[in-house]
């Protein structure tokens, strides 16, 4: 589909299961399906079982679905693509509750889909580090500020890292435990390259930067200097103003164990932001894989 999709034309394009199967295998398999028993090995459809096969190595039987986030799931194929369609067309996300009502299930299930969804983006891999100009930055999530600190250092808040590449817009960014020095210092080697010109505030957790080879410039917060030529981290606070609005409208809170979650949905949106609706949608499917259980959600 060309061009943006509107929600009673994306109902046209999967108007039943088999629709939502053919996309599936398409998706997953684009050289044909293969056997997950068997490295590579052949199997043959199962004609009264749609999206079921068997390896003829092993005699076993599979649907697409196995190693995915819909593996062992009794929702239809269409529930969970309407869903991951709205989670993803709408800037902020959507809320289990309208999830709930929309695609005609529990807020419960609404809640585990919304997860799985999240647990397939947390996951996504990246085929290079940022390079170019990159803004570092922090940001604290939940709790309330009301007579006590802001900022770093309050009490039952959670810190975000975050790291943007200027030319590309791209952005990546999870929740730690703290943003001290041995804590953000391995996160940027990991997802920056050393050749990158790199702009932060002047928070003491990135002094060690430089000793690793980074070239580390910085604007003085604590003095209200926010601007100076062209080095500032405008561009990664406008990210977190985006990220906290979505979450203060939609998710009104969110816990310390499922922050990170989050972090990856507003991430896979703002990377793919673009794109068509749809597009968006398409890119999902590259990295749907992995099966997240209720238990583990929940432990």
């Amino acid at each position: 589909m060309n061009g943006e999709v509107s929600l009673l034309e994306f109902t046209e394009e999967f108007p039943d299961e088999q629709s939502c199967i053919d996309f599936l295998t398409e998706s997953l398999f684009p050289k044909g399906v293969t056997s997950p028993f068997v490295e590579g090995g052949d199997c043959y459809p199962i004609k009264t079982r749609p999206g079921v096969y068997k390896c003829k190595g092993t005699r076993k039987t599979f649907t697409i679905r196995k190693g995915t986030i819909f593996e062992e799931s009794r929702l239809g194929l269409r529930k969970w693509f309407f869903c991951i369609f709205l989670m993803h067309s709408l800037k902020k996300g959507i809320s289990s509750v309208q999830i709930a009502k929309t695609v005609g299930v529990t807020q419960k299930t609404a809640w585990f889909m919304l997860h799985r969804v999240r647990y397939a983006v947390e996951h996504e891999s990246f085929k290079a580090p940022l390079g170019g100009t990159v803004e570092i930055d922090e940001h604290y999530s939940g709790g309330s500020t009301k007579g006590g600190k802001r900022g770093r250092g309050a009490e039952s808040k959670t810190p975000i890292v975050g790291m943007v590449e200027r030319e590309s817009g791209e952005i990546r960014c999870q929740a730690v435990s703290d943003c001290k020095m041995a804590t953000l210092t391995p996160i940027v080697r990991e997802n920056v390259a050393v050749t990158a010109r790199v702009m932060t505030d002047e928070w003491s957790g990135y002094n060690a930067l430089p000793n690793h080879g980074y070239s580390r410039e910085t604007v003085n917060h604590g003095r209200k200097e926010y601007v100076r030529g062209d080095v500032h981290t405008n561009t990664i606070e406008g990210f977190w103003s985006h990220l906290k609005a979505g979450i203060k409208a939609i998710q009104i809170h969110v816990s310390p164990k499922h922050l990170n979650k989050y972090c990856k949905e507003y991430q896979f949106r703002y990377n793919h932001r673009k794109i068509t609706d749809y597009e968006r949608f398409e890119a999902f499917f590259g990295w749907c894989g992995g099966r997240l259980t209720y238990r583990d959600l929940i432990a």
